[in-house]
């Protein structure tokens, strides 16, 4: 990638982490409706809305089963707000939609 960025395949644990801005809007509920994808207005119960950061996140796939973490692979089914930087790395993306957008 130009400007010496690096696919999201290519990033090791701590650049993947790195990469990450601290919205916590992936930490909102999701709904998959006739297989688009619309975000809610729900933190998961385990964000804590004044830091942006989960109160598990070493355990959260453990904890909430319907945690689902980040790979390069669910980053292209769209579930990441478009300006995520996540996103952003992967052409084309179609992001969810805010369940009142439509």
């Amino acid at each position: 990638m130009a400007g010496g960025k690096k696919r999201l395949e290519d990033l090791d644990v701590q650049q993947w982490e790195e990469f990450c801005e601290r919205c916590a809007r992936c930490c909102y509920e999701k709904i998959d409706f006739e297989g688009r994808i619309y975000y809610m207005r729900i933190p998961c119960d385990q964000l804590d809305l004044s830091t942006g950061l989960c109160r598990i996140y070493d355990e959260r796939d453990r904890i909430r089963n319907d945690c689902q973490r980040l790979t390069p692979e669910v980053v292209a089914a769209g579930i990441l707000p478009a300006d995520c930087p996540y996103a952003k790395q992967v052409a084309n993306y179609q992001g969810p939609m805010l369940a009142e957008e439509e």
